[in-house]
């Protein structure tokens, strides 16, 4: 299964109508008007009664229509819903100045309403208005759970209350049926507060016969104690999963006894006083489908969005040489899904062999987050050790002020592919994503050049750890002197081909900034500020010069 990779934010929808995407560009602010009663959710068929897009239009969607789906003058000064606001003021545009298709940004990016839901929402004047909207999810479909032989089983948080942080990460351990395995084949969430809840993911936790905590705690993005294996879960827009009829998740007897729920629960405004109780029901049966089932992740870690960008696209590779050396035999996808968060405009996971395209695996040419999609295959797809898998993610930024780069936040960006596969032993490991150039291919040994990433970063080899002691013994950070003892061997540690810069030094560097020891360690590399002379290098010539020049700049690839 997908061993750490408790970051899997599983994307478990429907494939339904994503809305007119072309027309959400005509509007100042188009793409991020909140939907009035599920504050985690965009209403992103702004001229529809479906927030997802299509079907009758409400009264602003009337008015856009009249005006030749353009943002004129007239329609910014409209009042289409009613409420007293222009739909101007209610987009971000209250001077109407804004101009589809140029650069310029709205005078407002935050707080917008709705044009065509009257405001404010619960209000005795908007109630009758109002009688359309609807403040419920979509329900789950699944015809498997009603077979008799599926049982089912809830858990949920105890009433909890939410910090007033931006993004928190918060876990629960659960006993679940142990007493012989079973196959998890579909689940549903009980959202207790639509406001915070961001997503959920369920991790299988082994029985060890260790006391766990029986009470919510901070997590981050894992939940610890042993829960490293991702099952499944629930983010924004999702009515639950449903398994293809071929796989199941083994958990029971032999794998997993507990299951540890992770929220995400995301507060921007910092609200205080919020509680929540959420918590998902799982369909289980004891008469197991032909195949255990995981999944695979893959993706890119390395992203880094300008502010402004219309379009900004990243790749990451599974390489069919990882293929080749993860997999046992051949592995089938019955679904697959893609990730990003609220920058996502585009994902696609492509299918390759022999330098030749099979097929797209997922193709969301218009990415939405409110509205996860499966992409389900009637015949799964099987993929072949020596094949590869191509991610590619494209965000818009536009309406960004700063830089935004990967992480757990939501205002952080991912960029992933999930394929849901069988049989689970043909996989030695599911993580296949890239940090820039570099694939991760299940943390197997990773070889950039003359550099064995893994050997270097963790000293495995008596090379690296040697120079790594040197390093350690001669520079002593209380001293904060540079001897020539630390100087030869920080020299010595900087000429190791992993320190020649490129995507292997950038990827040491990133891991190592993860650790308070490694910080330490990049200090001692720090001490010492060299010049040609204090290294033993010629103060002349081309070939002195170079190497000294060089070095320099491996440290500050290094630090900086």
């Amino acid at each position: 299964m997908v061993g750490t990779l408790t970051i899997l934010l599983l994307l478990l929808g429907t494939c339904g109508v994503s809305g007119y995407g072309e027309y959400r560009k005509r509007l100042p602010n188009g793409e991020r008007v909140p939907h009035p009663c599920r504050a985690n959710f965009y209403w992103h068929g702004l001229g529809h009664i479906n927030a997802l897009g299509g079907g009758s239009r409400n009264d602003f969607g009337k008015d856009f229509a009249a005006h030749g789906h353009t943002w004129t003058q007239a329609l910014c000064r409209l009042d289409s819903d009613g409420d007293g606001l222009t739909n101007g003021q209610e987009l971000g545009d209250p001077d109407c100045e804004w101009i589809a298709g140029s650069d310029n940004v709205p005078s407002r990016t935050t707080e917008m309403t709705h044009p065509g839901v009257c405001d404010p929402f619960n209000s005795a004047v908007c109630a009758t208005k109002n009688d359309w909207v609807s403040c419920k999810g979509t329900e789950l479909e699944c015809d498997a759970v009603n077979s008799p032989d599926v049982l089912n089983f809830t858990i949920r948080f105890p009433e909890t209350e939410v910090p007033a942080e931006d993004t928190t990460y918060i876990c629960m351990i659960f006993d679940v049926p142990g007493d012989r395995d079973y196959h998890y084949i579909a689940s549903k969430p009980l959202i207790d507060n639509d406001n915070v809840m961001h997503h959920i993911v369920v991790s299988g936790c082994p029985d060890t016969s260790e006391a766990l905590p029986n009470a919510p705690y901070k997590c981050g993005m894992s939940a610890g104690r042993g829960c490293t294996v991702a099952l499944g879960g629930w983010s924004v827009g999702s009515p639950g999963e449903c398994l293809n009829d071929n796989f199941g998740l083994l958990f029971g007897k032999s794998k997993f006894t507990r299951f540890a729920l992770e929220f995400h629960w995301n507060n921007p405004n910092e609200v205080s006083g919020w509680k929540d109780s959420s918590g998902m029901t799982f369909f289980y049966t004891p008469k197991l489908r032909p195949n255990n089932g995981s999944i695979m992740s893959l993706g890119q870690w390395h992203l880094a969005i300008p502010p402004g960008r219309p379009e900004v696209t990243f790749r990451g590779e599974c390489t069919s040489d990882c293929t080749q050396r993860l997999m046992t035999e051949p592995i089938y996808v019955p679904m697959a899904a893609n990730h990003m968060h609220y920058l996502g405009t585009a994902g696609f996971v492509e299918h390759i062999r022999n330098g030749l395209r099979l097929r797209y695996l997922t193709k969301d040419s218009e990415f939405s987050y409110d509205n996860p999609r499966y992409y389900n295959f009637d015949e799964p797809v099987q993929i072949l050790p020596g094949d590869s898998l191509v991610t590619t993610c494209t965000f818009q930024s536009t309406y960004k002020k700063n830089w935004v780069f990967y992480g757990d936040a939501t205002s952080d960006e991912m960029c992933y592919g999930f394929l849901w596969y069988y049989p689970e032993h043909a996989l030695k490991n599911g993580n296949c994503v890239s940090w820039k150039g570099i694939n991760m291919c299940g943390s197997e040994s990773i070889t950039v050049g003359n550099c064995n990433v893994w050997e270097f970063l963790f000293q495995t080899d008596a090379q690296s750890k040697a120079l790594y002691k040197a390093v350690s013994t001669n520079c002593n950070l209380a001293s904060n002197m540079c001897t020539p003892e630390c100087k030869m061997a920080v020299l010595d540690y900087m000429q190791h081909p992993c320190m020649r810069g490129g995507d292997a030094t950038g990827f040491i560097r990133h891991f190592s900034l993860d650790s308070v020891p490694a910080l330490a360690f990049l200090a001692k590399l720090r001490m010492c500020d060299f010049k040609m002379t204090d290294v033993g290098f010629p103060t002349s010539g081309a070939t002195g010069t170079s190497m000294a020049s060089l070095l320099l700049i491996m440290v500050a690839l290094l630090m900086t």
